[in-house]
């Protein structure tokens, strides 16, 4: 019963508050609108897109030149298509493989860079001495004291024998770089730079102490070339 006599008052709208920078009349950023006798219908604006659209394409595709491949230009008839300087199976190593073996085996403690210091100034110092490119030079000194086999040692019976075993070339190679270090050491100059300089060129004129020991490798192989069928 007292339900009844409540009266329902009218919800009234919340009065918020609008700033003054919000109170700009719209007209003074609204644009402008086409006139009333102008009617433009959806498909007049469609036709009117397209068009500027294609203008457009037009306007860029004259602005940016077309990049044209070597190997797409085109070659007159009778002339021969000149070949690619390198190819992806004939690239150019980015260091020569040799050198970076030499660095590897001089670094000490880790110390690349100070082996890489090394190796360039004794190219420098090559180069200053023979006055021609000391690359080269360093592949025919190692090409040089190249040794071809190994001997090991072998129990048989109730005594020893050496066994010679070859060598690949990568071992090869490695026994002549070390070898060179070797007698570079023994030599009377405090730059080991220059000391490997001088090594390598004596290599080459063919009086240094790694050759002797390489022949004497090679003579001491042949004097056991019957025991190159021993298994070790």
């Amino acid at each position: 019963m007292a339900l009844s006599r409540i009266v329902l008052a009218p919800v009234r709208p919340a009065l918020y508050y609008v700033p003054a920078i919000a109170r700009v009349p719209i007209a003074r950023y609204a644009t402008a609108t086409p006139n009333a006798t102008e009617k433009t219908g959806p498909q007049e604006a469609a036709a009117e897109l397209a068009k500027q659209l294609a203008k457009h394409s037009s306007s860029s595709a004259a602005e940016s030149p077309k990049v044209v491949l070597p190997s797409q230009a085109s070659v007159p008839e009778g002339v021969s298509k000149p070949p690619l300087a390198y190819s992806p199976d004939s690239l150019p190593p980015r260091q020569d493989p040799l050198l970076q073996f030499f660095v590897n085996l001089l670094m000490r403690e880790g110390k690349k860079a100070r082996a890489e210091r090394w190796v360039a100034e004794m190219l420098g110092h090559m180069a200053k001495l023979t006055n021609s490119s000391p690359v080269p030079l360093v592949h025919e000194a190692v090409r040089l004291a190249r040794p071809l086999l190994r001997m090991q040692s072998r129990k048989q019976g109730g005594k020893t024998i050496q066994v010679p075993i070859p060598l690949n070339e990568r071992q090869s190679t490695r026994r002549a770089l070390v070898w060179i270090i070797e007698a570079s050491d023994r030599r009377l100059d405090r730059m080991i730079s220059r000391r490997l300089a001088v090594e390598v060129l004596a290599v080459l004129e063919g009086n240094s102490s790694v050759l002797t020991r390489r022949d004497e490798l090679h003579k001491i192989g042949t004097n056991n070339r019957s025991n190159a069928s021993v298994r070790i």
